[in-house]
């Protein structure tokens, strides 16, 4: 099941939160020396977010201002700042509960900070348990805007790139990692404190540490699962931000949204709809010579076991294929007579299986996707005939078992002796 959706954008006009698009952007440029235009920056962070796990090592050449676990590098060459007299990091540090790092970046006229700070597991419980919230700053000017990226999973805490809005608005961008991804996480987490709300509180507080600083305008954006997060902080907070802008944001409805598979049934032609229903087949029906090769790479499929993963990636491929590639590619879907390395080829560039390190980097996702987000509905019918797990293609399937994640599995996996025989299945519930 795949944990990012392409839907609508909802999108809050810039000017009409008071940020002057053009003039900004200008000055930004006369200012920076250098062409900071969309064409070179991100709408978001969450592309960025699901390739690195943010991991960061600290040297003894650098220096940490606040209290600090030691997570984060900085420098000590520091460059001006239209901050004040106290220079911003030692303003950033002072805020309680916070913890701030300077790492160098490459964006002319910013400077980028790595920031811990605390937030409770559960805001309406005092003197619960704490964690850590991760967050990077590219900090331009106390008086410039604030774009607050609301990601929705882990973010790259060593570096960061301007987006769009933030590029626009010449605005400083402050990135915030999603609770309970990573290291923004309880040491003994219950995941029932994992909520749109709950989430909404921790942008709220972060909002409210920080506007004592950066006292000007305010614009929320996210992209995929953080466009929504973008979209619950404005729910709940509506007057923390002037603006909100949610990049392929995707309100389903219900645990099993069945207007994906619509949706996905008008993309293309026929022909390449076949033939991704012909590779669905083919990729199951080659089962031991694609486990082979899952063998062979540098991952392990043990959590729910290298059968399931296969015929996950398998069910997903025609989504993935529409939401990651463009028609373009019909013509390289793999034949019923290619060979099975062709075959193979073509399930990882479009919807390689899952690792144990992917499925557990992701998990807190599909806890949101089970208990509240919703997700997709996953037609098994046109491979239903060989499936070992029907029914197991959900988000629920992939919440590991273990304290504090109370919906568990509610699914029944039934393992088949043998696939043929059975009559097609339509339905990703049990």
């Amino acid at each position: 099941m795949r944990f990012s959706y392409h839907s609508l954008a909802i999108i809050t006009a810039l000017a009409g939160a008071g940020c002057e698009g053009s003039s900004a952007t200008t000055d930004q440029t006369s200012e920076s020396g250098a062409d900071t235009t969309a064409s070179s920056t991100t709408s978001g962070t969450e592309t960025d977010e699901t390739a690195t796990t943010g991991e960061t090592t600290t040297s003894g050449e650098t220096t940490t201002t606040g209290d600090s676990s030691g997570e984060a590098p900085t420098t000590t060459e520091l460059t001006t700042t239209t901050g004040g007299e106290v220079d911003i990091l030692e303003q950033l540090a002072a805020i309680d509960g916070m913890w701030v790092g300077e790492l160098p970046t490459p964006i002319a006229g910013y400077r980028l900070f790595t920031m811990l700070y605390e937030q409770p597991a559960d805001h309406d419980a005092e003197g619960g348990p704490i964690f850590n919230q991760r967050m990077t700053l590219l900090h331009r000017d106390v008086a410039a805007p604030m774009v607050i990226v609301t990601a929705g999973y882990n973010i790259n805490t060593k570096s960061a790139a301007l987006g769009e809005p933030a590029t626009m608005v010449a605005a400083n961008q402050l990135t915030v990692e999603h609770r309970f991804f990573d290291k923004s996480r309880p040491s003994m987490p219950d995941w029932t404190d994992l909520d749109i709300r709950q989430a909404a509180t921790d942008h709220h507080r972060i909002a409210a540490a920080l506007q004592l600083l950066y006292a000007g305008r305010w614009l929320a954006t996210g992209a995929s699962k953080g466009g929504l997060a973008a979209l619950y902080f404005r729910r709940f907070f509506p007057g923390d931000v002037d603006g909100t802008i949610a990049y392929v944001a995707p309100y389903s409805h219900g645990e099993y949204d069945e207007r994906y598979e619509a949706f996905i049934a008008t993309q293309g032609d026929e022909a390449c709809r076949q033939a991704l229903r012909d590779v669905q087949r083919e990729v199951l029906i080659r089962r031991p010579a694609m486990l082979d090769r899952m063998a062979g790479q540098a991952a392990t499929y043990e959590l729910f076991g290298a059968d399931e993963v296969l015929e996950t990636a398998a069910l997903d491929l025609p989504f993935a294929f529409w939401q990651y590639q463009t028609a373009s590619l019909c013509a390289s879907v793999p034949s019923p007579a290619a060979s099975d390395d062709e075959v193979w080829a073509f399930l990882k560039k479009v919807s390689e299986p899952n690792s144990d390190a992917d499925l557990l980097r992701v998990e807190p996702y599909y806890w949101q996707s089970a208990t509240q987000l919703g997700g997709i509905f996953v037609d098994e019918a046109a491979v239903a005939d060989l499936l070992l797990f029907p029914g197991f293609n959900t988000a629920r399937s992939f919440i590991v078992p273990g304290p504090g994640k109370t919906p568990g599995r509610t699914i029944r996996r039934r393992r088949r002796t043998s696939p043929t025989g059975w009559p097609p299945r339509a339905s990703g519930c049990c």
